[in-house]
């Protein structure tokens, strides 16, 4: 509360710097410390009991700081402070720092005592154990080691920009104001957006079941704040002629709120997940009493401030009017997003009784939302198509968008994907060839990724196979015109676990690749994992997931096949470079 009381000071500028710098290596040095506990085998305190053993690799050990509810949250709260710092470094000269630091004191002083009072990692036993439990077998993997800390790492840069959004509402949106918002927005956008990816590939190679999305509440609770600020990011586009500024203030403030929700849901307990963090039910009353907090005075502060807020709205079907439409898409496909997240947690609460929201609500609904968007940047591409009568030009827009969602529902929506793709990507060749001054690279990347990354995971969807069957080492099984031949099982001893490894080798039209799955059992615990065994290809991968070892000498195999996963990601790391290269371009890095 000291950097608060200060920031707010004009006189006190370089004692608040001082105190938000020890603030952050008073946080550094306390996570050294744990860390340091959990290298040297420490089992005196709770939490480096509860996540690590003798036998864990120094790799894990490393990375079970953050593995649990207290060791994220403090690692958040550490990210939180070393952005605090670097906003204090980097924009020293900015006459918005003062009212900035004063935002995030004030984030800061509520996250540190909820972690004090109900996360605490430095608990200790009173009896020092001679070994611990163990780190989750699921999050004994490279990416998890990164997963967890870049989305806390966009969350934290989403709260900087929150930051910044609130000292404008109580001074003014300039063009040195807009700069930084756009900066910090588009590198929090960048970073949620790599640690969802990052997600999606560790689900797809680790849990077993072949897929990258299944629509897991936390999963969702991730996207909701990205769709959040995927809209925010197009509404900063206004900001040369100030169009429709409450509109994106509204959207700066619902991206941070978001990344709180998504703290509570998370850490609550009240969900079962293999992403979930807690079950103290005391810890989500918190962050449930901290999300309504925030929720108020930021709200309050929007809704007070908004008549200082009036701007006007774009002209009908020009390119800002797009983008209006653009930010409704993105609102709709998060509203479906937040109903089937949030509906069976309230329906269980309020009924006691279970209920689940499938995979096929949301794609039936997003879907169409999705062909939308598409069909919204693709008529941006073509300057003629907006210059024509605008009633027409709406018309024909409606039309085409109904006649989508008919065919959608016959399973249509591959083939309009491709045409879609195939258009921007003619278009995007024809203007770079005629060398077009306007061209904006990022833009361009930016909308065929999305063309591609829909029509890649329509692709997966609709042709993608599965497979169960029982198999005996030297026997082959033939499946899609594919022949999986099981070549061998050796039983190997690992550092923290013992496992059954299989070679297998696919044929496919003169074509061999080789998959090695796997089977651990971990030596504390006991737990039994299954690690599935990959062949990558352009078009499709392989995939063999190892079950379980049968009396007759057999093992139960599930052998899938699935289109366009490297499409999938091909197509996500160009909307990531379309991210990053936009935010460098717009500061003239």
């Amino acid at each position: 509360m000291l950097i608060f009381a200060f920031s707010l000071k004009v006189k006190s500028h370089d004692l608040t710097k001082n105190l938000i710098y020890a603030n952050f290596w008073t946080l550094l040095i306390g996570s050294l410390y744990l860390s340091y506990q959990f290298l040297s085998n420490n089992f005196s305190f709770v939490y480096v009991w509860q996540n690590s053993n003798v036998l864990l690799p120094i790799f894990y050990k490393i990375s079970a700081f953050w593995a649990a509810h207290e060791g994220s949250f403090f690692l958040m709260v550490l990210l939180l402070s070393l952005c605090a710092a670097l906003n204090n470094i980097f924009m020293k000269e900015s006459r918005y720092l003062s009212l900035s630091n004063s935002v995030l004191a004030f984030i800061l002083f509520f996250y540190l005592i909820f972690l004090v009072l109900t996360s605490n990692p430095f608990m200790i036993f009173d009896v020092a154990f001679t070994n611990g439990s163990d780190l989750n077998p699921l999050l004994q993997d490279p990416l998890l080691v990164i997963h967890p800390p870049m989305l806390f790492t966009g969350y934290v840069f989403y709260a900087i920009t929150f930051s910044f959004v609130i000292a404008g509402i109580f001074t003014n949106f300039d063009k040195e104001l807009f700069k930084i918002i756009k900066l910090w927005a588009g590198i929090a956008w960048f970073t949620l957006s790599l640690g969802i990816l990052l997600g999606s590939m560790w689900a797809y190679y680790e849990l077993g079941w072949g897929g990258y999305w299944f629509w897991d509440p936390v999963e969702n609770v991730a996207l909701m704040p990205w769709l959040a600020g995927t809209a925010f990011t197009h509404s900063l586009t206004f900001s040369r002629n100030k169009v429709l500024l409450s509109w994106m203030v509204f959207l700066g403030i619902l991206t941070f709120l978001l990344s709180i929700l998504g703290s509570f849901i998370v850490r609550s307990g009240i969900l079962n997940s293999v992403h979930s963090f807690a079950t103290d039910p005391s810890r989500g009353v918190f962050l449930l009493s901290l999300f309504a907090l925030f929720s108020l005075v930021s709200l309050g502060l929007f809704f007070w401030r908004s008549n200082f807020l009036h701007s006007k709205w774009p002209r009908f079907m020009s390119r800002n009017y797009l983008l209006v439409l653009n930010n409704i898409i993105l609102m709709t496909i998060l509203l479906v997003v937040f109903l089937g997240t949030l509906y069976p947690i309230y329906y269980e609460v309020i009924y006691n009784e279970k209920f689940s929201v499938g995979p096929n609500y949301f794609s039936e609904l997003i879907t169409p939302a999705v062909f939308a968007l598409i069909i919204l940047f693709t008529a941006e591409q073509f300057p003629k198509i907006l210059s024509m009568d605008k009633l027409k030009l709406f018309i024909i827009l409606v039309v085409v968008t109904i006649a989508i969602l008919i065919l959608n529902s016959f399973d249509m929506g591959l083939f309009l994907s491709g045409i879609f793709l195939a258009i921007l990507i003619f278009k995007a060749i024809f203007d770079f060839l005629s060398k077009k001054k306007s061209l904006k690279i990022h833009k361009v990347l930016g909308h065929l990724a999305v063309a591609s990354l829909t029509f890649s995971v329509l692709l997966n969807h609709e042709f993608s196979k599965n497979i169960d069957f029982k198999i005996k080492p030297n026997d082959e099984v033939e499946f899609m015109g594919t022949n999986l031949i099981f070549k061998s099982a050796d039983v190997i001893q690992g550092q923290n676990f013992n496992s059954v490894v299989a070679n297998f080798e696919v044929e496919d039209k003169g074509k061999y690749f080789n998959i090695v799955a796997e089977k651990r059992r971990y030596k504390v615990g006991g737990v039994i994992t299954s690690e599935t065994g990959i062949a990558p290809y352009i078009t499709k991968d392989y995939l063999v997931v190892l079950g379980d070892l049968k009396p007759d000498g057999s093992w139960v195999i599930r052998y899938s096949i699935k289109y366009g996963i490297m499409m999938i990601w091909v197509s996500s790391c160009l909307l990531l470079l379309s991210i990053l290269y936009g935010t460098i371009r717009r500061h003239d890095y």
